[in-house]
């Protein structure tokens, strides 16, 4: 049998009561939700987290912007790169 060792660590308090909750849901608990993270860890050498793209105020605002600026006819468009300098430098 294998020794076994125990971790602690400190999380946000609804974090964790949401994580239980859908643990129970899905028939595990987090010793068996943690130890099938870390033997994933130990395979593929990285931590892959997949965070949901929820753009923030101020990148919502530029994209509203940039969109009213393309569609008003505003927007300068370059065919090369040499172009586009010569309108930055300018």
């Amino acid at each position: 049998m294998s020794q076994q060792a125990i971790i602690n660590f400190k999380t946000n308090a609804k974090l964790k009561a949401e994580a239980k909750e859908i643990l129970d849901e899905m028939g595990l608990n987090f010793s068996i939700a943690f130890n099938a993270y870390l033997r994933r860890l130990i395979v593929e050498k990285r931590i892959e987290f997949a965070i949901e793209e929820k753009p923030n105020a101020r990148l919502r605002k530029a994209i509203k912007d940039a969109d009213e600026e393309y569609k008003s006819g505003k927007l300068k468009f370059y065919t090369n790169h040499e172009d586009c300098e010569k309108a930055l430098l300018s």
